[in-house]
């Protein structure tokens, strides 16, 4: 029993809400770094831009 429907939209809003969180971890680094004066948390934000 074959039916046809698209999941497309779904996808799309998880892809969405992937990169708004990946967006927000990345700000939270770069605040990070700069009040810790860390390097390494500053080229991990710069590196998820990538």
């Amino acid at each position: 029993m074959a039916h046809s429907h698209n999941h497309g939209h779904i996808n799309e809003q998880r892809t969405l809400w992937a990169a708004v969180l990946t967006g927000g971890f990345m700000l939270v680094e770069v605040a990070g770094g700069l009040l810790a004066g860390s390097l390494a948390l500053l080229a991990d934000a710069a590196h998820m831009l990538t």
